[in-house]
């Protein structure tokens, strides 16, 4: 095919310029709105194919984008996966400092609003969960939970505890000791969290959140029954 010459072939060459820059600067996004967007597509890939199975290429191939371009927004795969471990952290202890927002003093409310906190179905989605239990699996997932997160969960036990130990006063339950209390309920709601994912027989969110209320019932009869404090 013969080249564009003189000043018809001049005018299209700029046309197609112009055309071409056009859709660059519709496809453009903002450098935070495109790390959202990767951080969401590896969370997908977690989910589907689980940590060891995580790559850049396949990262790359859910957001629709290049490898390129995430090594020059993350730099490496590891730095990936810290910045996803974040955001789900953060959006998971957010929702539990949420919790304790307009309930009120009463220990068994703010007790109850934490552990209900735990299986919220605005967060906890199937893919969310799956992406979790990659991270918890791998010894490398968890220790970065640790150094991200280890404040934040001490915060919440510790929470838990003196939560507990209000109730036990106001209820004179002698034989109660704050402490194993609060250990219990922080280890079977970690145990709901494997079950909603990693058994043979899982539960829903719904049946998770029945049990963590029945266990409260349990502990503290006086102050819960199955559907809320009394």
């Amino acid at each position: 095919m013969a080249r564009p010459t003189g000043q018809t072939g001049r005018k299209r060459n700029t046309a197609g310029k112009a055309q071409r820059a056009a859709a660059k600067t519709r496809t453009r996004k903002n450098p935070l709105d495109r790390r959202h967007d990767l951080v969401e597509a590896t969370i997908d890939v977690l989910a589907a194919r689980g940590y060891g199975g995580m790559t850049l290429a396949e990262v790359a191939k859910a957001a629709n984008v290049s490898t390129a371009l995430i090594i020059v927004h993350f730099r490496s795969k590891e730095r990936l996966l810290n910045e996803v471990l974040k955001a789900m952290g953060h959006e998971y202890f957010g929702a539990l400092h949420a919790s304790q927002v307009g309930v009120g003093e009463r220990p068994a409310d703010l007790l109850w609003s934490l552990v209900r906190a735990e299986f919220s179905e605005s967060f906890f989605t199937p893919r969310y969960l799956a992406a979790w239990k990659t991270f918890w699996a791998e010894t490398n997932g968890r220790k970065a939970y640790v150094d991200l997160f280890g404040a934040q969960t001490k915060h919440f036990l510790d929470l838990t505890i003196e939560l507990c130990r209000r109730i036990i006063a106001e209820g004179d339950y002698d034989d109660h000791d704050p402490y194993e209390i609060a250990r219990l309920i922080d280890t079977s709601l970690g145990g709901l969290w494997l079950d909603l994912t990693g058994t043979a027989t899982p539960v829903s969110i719904d049946e998770a959140r029945r049990i963590a209320a029945s266990q409260l019932a349990l502990f503290f009869p006086r102050h819960f029954s199955r559907s809320g404090p009394r």
